[in-house]
């Protein structure tokens, strides 16, 4: 995570605990393509140091798709707790996290990954707001198609009519996972919602980052 983008940035590096890393990794990735037939391997770790972790090792042509949301929302979403049901795909219990937390590590992530868009080169980095993809997800999968050179128009237009999609194959991650079909449905229910004196509170923090995305 951002432990190992800091590692990394700084010119530390990771040695033979690294070098472990890169083979082990380049060996999942060809055993995914030879498995599934598929030239493009979706990672959806979600960890801007996973991401500069991938763009150390050769023969990998990585994109990175900056997938932002109102950090509001987020805070609103994390601020709910969920007891352990490794049934419904929760492998642990989720407690509340403070609005002050989530604001500092929103802000940092975000902050890590345009870090991580100067290192890599603005080409290889798009950045996609959740509301733009939830409002108009055909225009938006149109964009991310001419960034990773695929035709994404089809996906683009089952979302937008409401179709059901699959959640495919995960090892673990979200709970969604373990639905048998998944529809993109825009969830804004923060705005109306979570109380002004915590949406106050993280936009103290975090409201520069709000301004630099369009949500202030």
């Amino acid at each position: 995570g951002l432990s190992m983008m800091t590692r990394l940035l700084s010119g530390m590096g990771l040695g033979k605990q690294f070098s472990l890393y890169i083979l082990h990794t380049k060996r999942l990735f060809s055993a995914m393509q030879s498995c599934s037939g598929r030239q493009v391997v979706v990672d959806s770790s979600k960890l801007p140091g996973r991401a500069m972790a991938v763009a150390q090792i050769p023969g990998i042509d990585m994109r990175v798709i900056h997938l932002v949301r109102d950090g509001r929302g987020v805070a609103w979403s994390l601020l709910k707790g969920y007891e352990r049901d490794a049934k419904s795909g929760l492998q642990k219990e989720i407690k509340p996290k403070s609005v002050f937390r989530t604001a500092l590590r929103w802000s940092m992530v975000n902050l890590a990954v345009e870090y991580l868009s100067r290192k890599l080169g603005s080409e290889k980095v798009m950045r996609v707001r959740y509301e733009d993809f939830a409002s108009d997800p055909v225009a938006v999968m149109q964009q991310i198609g001419t960034f990773l050179e695929l035709d994404l128009s089809q996906v683009g237009t089952s979302l937008q009519n409401g179709e059901a999609m699959g959640p495919g194959h995960q090892v673990a991650g979200n709970r969604l996972r373990m639905n048998a079909s998944i529809a993109l449905n825009k969830d804004e229910t923060w705005r109306t919602r979570m109380p002004a004196r915590q949406q106050v509170s993280f936009q103290r923090l975090g409201g520069w980052m709000l301004r630099r995305y369009g949500y202030l």
